[in-house]
């Protein structure tokens, strides 16, 4: 009986068609066709690979999973060959992804699993995290961080930011925020969780200094509650003596928002986190507020919702096989059939 593979891997959103093939021509291939072919290339004959996850063009991923079986390898000569062994073939998928995409895809971990595990069907959760940078402009960027997260001008609430993701954790009726094209009959969805955390600041910002005024106007930064934004901006040093304690407490003021947006759930909707995500940085600048997002959830209408951001600074983290469900916030009238 052929084996059944999985594979953990890495890869750069932009440098790719998505993740699912395609009927059609196109010059980025699709992940999916990138790993086939160089199963081809070892195998000696074309192998199915089915994802996890089926990202859209842009969006990165550190923690996509898939499987494959394999039958036999053959050599170029048409001659048996001895399967790879999972270490080897973690080497060769990597070797033989083709020039065009060696620096764009990585394999983490290749492992052997039961006949009946299922990638994508068999996955309790996913999560994904939205990378912004508040109080800052697309021209005022550092390049290295160009595409891997998006720029917002204004200030931001974070605290409110906060309360409104609390609107979306549960059971509910995603329609508003959803694609237009999602091909899914059922608009249920369960989210697990929403954190929205500090991140510290690149390296970039240490060598070059002058980098931190790049914000548009000066603000003590991070706002927002500091228990739920944890970050780095803030260094607390504390002297004990046998009857004192000093806290000294300094905080950088670069006046930027460099923040994380990180949603968890079994399955979503096609966009649905890129949807969510604009919605809720529409409550931090203050242009909707959150009655106006419980309006728009309750509308089920993907024309009341705010438009899409973009692709790039969203990144798949981990595929996850051991979460328990989600119970319903509220009662619902159709159940979920959450395989997309």
């Amino acid at each position: 009986m052929s084996p059944r593979y999985k594979i953990t891997y890495e890869y750069i959103g932009k440098a790719f068609t998505g993740f699912q093939k395609l009927k059609y021509p196109v010059v980025k291939l699709p992940v999916q066709q990138v790993l086939e072919n160089s199963l081809e290339r070892i195998h000696g004959y074309k192998i199915p690979v089915v994802g996890s996850s089926r990202t859209d063009h842009g969006v990165s991923a550190v923690g996509q999973v898939s499987h494959f079986n394999v039958e036999t390898r053959k050599s170029k000569g048409g001659k048996e060959m001895p399967l790879l062994t999972p270490e080897e073939l973690t080497m060769a998928i990597n070797y033989n992804v083709g020039k065009d995409y060696e620096k764009s895809i990585r394999i983490i971990k290749t492992e052997i699993v039961e006949d009946n595990f299922h990638c994508r069907f068999n996955a309790t959760s996913r999560t994904y995290l939205y990378r912004v940078m508040g109080n800052c402009g697309r021209k005022q960027i550092p390049l290295e961080l160009l595409e891997r997260v998006l720029p917002v001008s204004p200030i931001l609430n974070i605290d409110q930011m906060i309360k409104a993701s609390e609107i979306f954790i549960g059971t509910h009726d995603f329609s508003s925020f959803r694609s237009a094209k999602c091909s899914s009959t059922k608009p249920i969805r369960s989210i697990s969780h929403i954190k929205i955390y500090n991140l510290p600041l690149p390296d970039v910002f240490n060598y070059n200094p002058s980098l931190q005024n790049i914000s548009r106007s000066t603000t003590r930064y991070p706002i927002g509650n500091s228990e739920m934004n944890e970050g780095n901006q803030e260094k607390t040093t504390t002297t004990k003596t046998t009857t004192t304690t000093t806290t000294t407490t300094t905080t950088t003021t670069t006046g930027l928002q460099y923040f994380g947006i990180e949603i968890k759930a079994r399955a979503f909707l096609h966009n649905q986190v890129r949807i969510m995500v604009a919605s809720l940085l529409k409550v931090g600048d203050g242009e909707i507020s959150i009655q106006q997002l419980e309006e728009i959830k309750a509308k089920r209408d993907r024309g009341a919702a705010p438009p899409t951001v973009a692709a790039e600074p969203l990144t798949l983290l981990t595929v996850s096989y051991n979460d328990p469900k989600v119970q319903p916030s509220q009662p619902i009238l159709q159940q979920s059939n959450e395989n997309d």
